[in-house]
């Protein structure tokens, strides 16, 4: 059972929108680690996921892609389901949509661009706020 490592809000931060998907290996279609991204009134987080609750070497990978609200400056749409998110630092995360429920095939990246397309619109949403 897929499951996503919940990261700890501060008291304070709430939860805007969440979308499924994986952090994808290169410019391959192929995915390095699936994740949850979490958008919050504060930050914009990456929850890793797990098999039936078994923890991956790679959750600190994706959890350090997470960045405060106030360095992203920009959410871009880009190739199939994908979106590139960039920082004020130079430091860019690419994230590809999967749809919500189920589990998420490289063949079904076409029926995720309207995910990926909301997903970018309330991050570019968050950042303007």
């Amino acid at each position: 059972m897929l499951r996503y490592a919940q990261p700890r809000l501060a008291s304070d931060e709430r939860i805007l929108f969440s979308q499924r998907g994986y952090l994808p290996l290169g410019a391959t279609p192929l995915s390095a680690h699936g994740a949850l991204l979490i958008l919050t009134t504060g930050r914009l987080l990456f929850a890793p996921s797990r098999i039936w609750k078994i923890r991956n070497p790679a959750e600190g990978w994706v959890r350090a892609k997470s960045m405060s609200l106030s360095d992203v400056t920009a959410a871009e749409p880009a190739s199939g389901a994908r979106l590139t998110i960039s920082s004020r630092y130079g430091d860019t995360v690419s994230f590809c949509a999967i749809l919500p429920t189920g589990p998420g095939f490289v063949w079904q990246v076409r029926d995720a661009v309207p995910y990926r397309d909301e997903t970018v619109r309330r991050i570019r949403q968050a950042i303007r706020e």
